[in-house]
This record gives C-alpha cells, sequence and structure tokens, in this order.
C-alpha cells in the first residue's frame, strides 16, 4: 500500500509543483500576458508538434493491440461526446449546453498526457499517447466544433456547410495533426534524422511540458469562479469521476492492462483542454463557463487523477 502511494505521489506531484509554479508566477506578476500568450503559442505551434513528430517517427509500428488500443479510444471518445450532449439537452440551460458539452467530454490531453505517461511508465507510456493522440486530435476538434456550433448562443446558427468547413479548416490547419502526418512516413519506413537535427528537435521538445505547466498555472484566473459554479462543478464531476470511472472501468473488462489502461485513464481522466475557452468564445458560446470549467478541472484533477492512479496500481492494473 505504501509503495502505491508513493508510486501515486511521484506520478502527480511534479506536474503540480510546476503548475503551482506558475499560478505563483503569474500572480506575483514575474510573467503576465506578454509572457504567457507567446509561449502558449510556441508550445501548441511548435514545441509540442516537434515532441508529438519525435514520438510518432520513433514509435514501433502497428501491432494488432495497438489497433485494439486505437479502436477503442474512437469510440469511447464518440459515446462519452454523444451521451453528455444527450444529457445536457435535458438537465442544462440552453446557453450553458455548448460549454458544458466541450468542457465535459474534451480533455487536456495533448498537454497533460505526455508528461504523465512519461511519468507512469517511462518512454514506453510516451509512445501509447503519441500511438493515440493523432486519432484523439481529429476527434476533439471535430466534435467540438461540431458541439460548438450546434449550441451556439447567436439568433442564426451556422449552416451545415459552414459546419463542414469550419471543421475541416480546423483540422487541416492543426499543428499537432500536421506533425502526425509528417511523421508518419519516417515511422513507416524507418528513415533516421540527421543527429544535429535529432539534437536540435529534441532540445525543442524537451522544453515543451515544463512551459505548457507554467502556462498552465499562470492562467488561473480565481475571479472566473464566480457565477455559474453549480453548472462548472457538475461538469467537472462528469470530466474527471463519471467519464473516466465508466470507461476505465470497460477498458479494464476487456483485458487492457499497463501502458494501454494508462493511456485510457489519462485520455479520460485529464482536465479539460485549455483551447476550449478561446474555441467556446471564438464560436459564440458561454466562455465563462468554459473558463470555469476548466479551472475547476485544473485544480481538482490533481487529487482525482491521484486517486485513480493509486487505485489502478493497487488493483495491479497498471
Amino acid at each position: 500500500m505504501l509503495d502505491n502511494f508513493i508510486y501515486s505521489v511521484n506520478v502527480i506531484l511534479p506536474v503540480f509543483i510546476i503548475v503551482l509554479l506558475g499560478f505563483v508566477l503569474g500572480r506575483t506578476r514575474y510573467i503576465g500576458e506578454s509572457f504567457i500568450e507567446p509561449a502558449e503559442k510556441i508550445v501548441f505551434k511548435i514545441a509540442l508538434p516537434i515532441m508529438l513528430f519525435l514520438e510518432v517517427a520513433g514509435a514501433e509500428k502497428f501491432s494488432v493491440g495497438d489497433f485494439k488500443l486505437i479502436a477503442y479510444c474512437i469510440c469511447s471518445v464518440t459515446a462519452v461526446f454523444l451521451t453528455v450532449a444527450v444529457a445536457a439537452l435535458i438537465f442544462v440551460k440552453k446557453e450553458f449546453r455548448g460549454s458544458f458539452v466541450q468542457g465535459s467530454s474534451r480533455s487536456n490531453f495533448a498537454v497533460l498526457g505526455i508528461p504523465l505517461a512519461i511519468s507512469m511508465f517511462g518512454d514506453a507510456g510516451g509512445m501509447a499517447i503519441a500511438l493515440v493522440m493523432p486519432f484523439v486530435i481529429i476527434m476533439f476538434n471535430a466534435y467540438s466544433v461540431i458541439v460548438l456550433s450546434l449550441f451556439s448562443n447567436v439568433e442564426r446558427k451556422a449552416g451545415f456547410a459552414d459546419v463542414i468547413k469550419r471543421l475541416f479548416s480546423n483540422i487541416v490547419t492543426n499543428p499537432l495533426i500536421i506533425a502526425v502526418i509528417l511523421a508518419i512516413p519516417f515511422l513507416y519506413f524507418d528513415i533516421k534524422l540527421p543527429t544535429f537535427a535529432q539534437k536540435s528537435l529534441d532540445y525543442i521538445s524537451a522544453m515543451t511540458t515544463p512551459l505548457s505547466l507554467i502556462c498552465l498555472g499562470a492562467n488561473f484566473k480565481l475571479s472566473s469562479m464566480k457565477g455559474r459554479a453549480g453548472t462548472a462543478a457538475l461538469a467537472a464531476m462528469l470530466k474527471l469521476v463519471v467519464v473516466p470511472a465508466v470507461t476505465v472501468t470497460v477498458a479494464a473488462l476487456l483485458g487492457f492492462r499497463n501502458e494501454a489502461l494508462g493511456t485510457i485513464f489519462i485520455l479520460f481522466g485529464a482536465p479539460s483542454a485549455v483551447s476550449s475557452y478561446i474555441m467556446a468564445k471564438n464560436m459564440k458560446n458561454d466562455s465563462d463557463l468554459a473558463a470555469q470549467i476548466l479551472l475547476f478541472t485544473t485544480m481538482l484533477c490533481v487529487f482525482t487523477v491521484f486517486a485513480g492512479v493509486f487505485v489502478l496500481k493497487s488493483l495491479a492494473l497498471i
């Protein structure tokens, strides 16, 4: 029991400490918007795509087990979005639905996924995440655009052609998806980069995790806690407790273990995506609710992810 507790602490605490550092730096004004905004662009448009490119290009070729994991994640993400959307139609106010569904269903998998997986399983965890990430990124972007378009708080809804056009634009311009596409030939043909190029990309990749976590912490705005707290709390409970509990339990019953089960847990147990606030605001949904869901889930995931890792480790599933 003590070993499992120490293992869980070692997985979560490093991530939490760096996020807390970002929060302190933001609150003490050592860093501000003039730093955070460019830093986030560097992470999402340069560093994280390079990290993902290296993970995919250096991964082992797909096996039957890999396709099983990919298929389960695709089916589960689809089921989660559909189920939460139906529940929102019944239980959530009309003006809150888009942000609620996105916040409850879309996780910060790209930012927290790789550091958590590496912390839990080493390089094998990073490769498992990299295997699933391109499919998940496409689905998160596609489903979010559809949901936010359907529940937009404007009188005139986007037509079907506009939704498809926006969806296609989000997919083809996503730097993470582009990175994966570029990496596939390197994986398939086992192409090796020149040493100088490999080292240069390794340096850039190495700054992804600390810089993204610092920005995540610095983005905390305690003032956004006011109003809509009940709806945000419900979304956070779904995102961090209900959804991961159901999807991980089903996955365990289907025989997933170790890195595969850890990947599924991280995928569904991670907090809401940072970009969910920006997308909600740009697509005329309730951005204040999106910000609160992001804040709630990011703060509480420290405890829920710790509990999840502890339980899975205690049951010898990871």
